[in-house]
């Protein structure tokens, strides 16, 4: 009896921890940040003095908030892809690229990820990238 309760704790224990590690992926760095460059092809834009923080602020929390539905063997069309760098205390903090399928790359990974689809991230950095365009014009 004794041996039987032992195994099911054993079986319990494992399983959860399977379950815990396959959840690891979805967990990106929470970052902070005072500016970020942004590119989308061959042009880049920095942040610095062109956007009101709260705009940054915006941008920070959609990074934050990103839930990754697990690996792909997909590349990032860098054509489409918008590529941005948050810097805190002159330090990257973070980074993000992603194209308009919702594959990306974060940080220094070296894996692509399927951004969850009810993330909005992408057209939310689409239109921070095309107002830093116009204000560089």
């Amino acid at each position: 009896m004794k041996r039987n309760i032992f195994i099911m704790i054993a079986i319990l224990t494992l399983c959860l921890s399977i379950t815990a590690c396959g959840n690891a992926e979805n967990i990106v760095k929470k970052i902070d940040a005072d500016d970020f460059t942004i590119s989308y092809g061959k042009s880049i834009y920095q942040a610095k003095d062109k956007l009101e923080q709260k705009n940054i602020d915006i941008l920070i929390e959609n990074y934050n908030k990103i839930t990754l539905d697990g690996t792909t063997n997909q590349e990032i069309n860098y054509d489409n892809a918008i590529t941005i760098i948050f810097i805190n205390n002159d330090q990257i903090s973070g980074q993000v690229t992603i194209d308009d399928k919702g594959i990306c790359r974060i940080d220094d990974n070296i894996d692509n990820y399927i951004i969850n689809k009810e993330n909005d991230i992408y057209e939310d950095l689409l239109k921070v990238y095309l107002d830093l365009k116009e204000k560089y014009e």
